[in-house]
């Protein structure tokens, strides 16, 4: 039993380590995945393609910080998105 307790608070720690950010990131793109998917949904259209424009608002988002805020480009905050319009979509499926 303190094993599985002692893993269960590994896991937890290792997810309170990831910033903020990145699930501001995962949320954003979840939203955009959802709202694709009614899109292509209604289109008749194969749901994974919901993951592209989730991909080109994450780029776009993090193009807008390096150009104009002059922060770094961060492809770990787009993978991030890209994980939340993932889970987006197979919610989209249940």
């Amino acid at each position: 039993m303190k094993k599985l307790l002692d893993c269960i608070y590994r896991i937890f720690e290792k997810l309170a380590a990831i910033g903020s950010d990145k699930y501001l990131h995962m949320f954003a793109g979840l939203v955009v995945s959802m709202l694709s998917c009614k899109a292509l949904h209604a289109l008749g259209y194969l749901l994974i393609f919901a993951l592209i424009p989730a991909f080109i608002v994450m780029v776009a988002k993090e193009s807008v910080d390096k150009y104009y805020r002059k922060e770094p480009f961060d492809w770990l905050d787009v993978s991030a998105g890209v994980l939340g319009a993932t889970v987006g979509v197979f919610l989209f499926l249940l």
